[in-house]
């Protein structure tokens, strides 16, 4: 819905129409947290042109709060995916025009199979009829209210449903101290979290070094599915990756990205001991080349690593989160 501490201008014609959705003809949905979705103008010509409009009276894309980008660029997929697979259109026209209306707002156009100007775009066909753009047309493929109630219901689904933009990892964490190590398992996740926080140089981590093009050690761990918490997503990742079975776990920091966060780090203790040694017995898995144990301090100082993971690092024994990796 449109909350009532969003500020409209009030000389914007597209303000007005955020602000007068319900009696719309026009209005479709809710997109989430930044758009409304209307019915574009395009659609005369092009049945199921969608036109989201953004929440605030702002002019450009590079004027969207950085924290807001993530959702809106999801929203706009998601529509994209809901109109492709209602129209079975050929391709997608995607603009964003500023020369009527200066308020930031985009156009899906759907390109059909049959147009006679399939190699212009749909900006460019403004003079030209509906009739004489396609080749060959049906009357009832103009008579779109059914048209849009699948658009919206699909959109909908693939709105709630997308991909997680977070996601979850784990922390294994070894001394380098044998009579520490011997006794390791003894220790609380807080007094683990405490020593090695204190005494850094003193502690390893493990690594694996990912089996694509750049081979670059990173925590075990990765995206997280849909509407999967990170801290499940962690538990997942380790089992696919290494085949172990988390017993406990402590979130001990978060990287963020672009005002948002970005994923959860979780010191994690498997039920297999085992896992403490220099080759620990793991399952093969594709995306993995090898692990490997690294001192922390190392990896902070090393150029073998890239920047989120010596991130994630530097936050953790820092106790705070990390802002500042660039490569997330």
């Amino acid at each position: 819905m449109l909350s009532p501490y969003i500020k409209l201008n009030d000389n914007c014609g597209l303000c007005s129409k955020l602000r007068s959705a319900n009696s719309d003809k026009d209005f479709l949905f809710d997109g989430g947290h930044n758009l409304y979705i209307f019915k574009s103008p395009f659609a005369e010509k092009w049945p199921g042109a969608l036109m989201p409009i953004f929440k605030r009276h702002i002019y450009e894309q590079s004027d969207i709060r950085p924290s807001d980008l993530p959702d809106t660029l999801h929203t706009l997929v998601c529509l994209e995916k809901a109109l492709r697979k209602v129209t079975n259109c050929k391709r997608m026209n995607l603009v964003k025009f500023a020369n009527i209306s200066h308020h930031l707002h985009w156009h899906l156009i759907p390109r059909y199979h049959n147009e006679n100007y399939s190699n212009k775009c749909s900006w460019e066909l403004e003079n030209i009829s509906r009739e004489k753009i396609y080749s060959k047309i049906e009357d009832s493929f103009f008579e779109n209210a059914s048209l849009y109630e699948q658009i919206k219901n699909q959109s909908l689904f693939e709105i709630k449903n997308r991909g997680s933009p977070y996601f979850g990892c784990a922390l294994f964490l070894r001394p380098i101290d044998k009579e520490i190590r011997n006794k390791f398992f003894t220790l609380s996740l807080d007094e683990i979290i405490q020593l090695a926080r204190k005494n850094p140089e003193q502690w390893e981590c493990l690594l694996m070094k990912r089996n694509y093009h750049d081979f670059a050690w990173d925590f075990i761990g990765g995206n997280c599915e849909i509407n999967e918490y990170p801290e499940f997503g962690m538990i997942r990742e380790v089992k696919e990756e290494v085949g172990w079975n988390i017993t406990k776990y402590k979130e001990v920091t978060r990287q963020w990205k672009m005002g948002a966060i970005k994923g959860i780090v979780y010191l994690a203790i498997p039920e297999n001991e085992n896992y403490l040694e220099d080759d620990p017995e793991r399952v093969h898995c594709a995306e993995v080349e090898t692990v490997k144990y690294f001192n922390l301090i190392e990896i902070i100082n090393s150029s073998n690593f890239v920047d989120s993971v010596k991130g994630r690092i530097k936050a953790f024994i820092e106790n705070k989160a990390d802002f500042d990796s660039i490569d997330q």
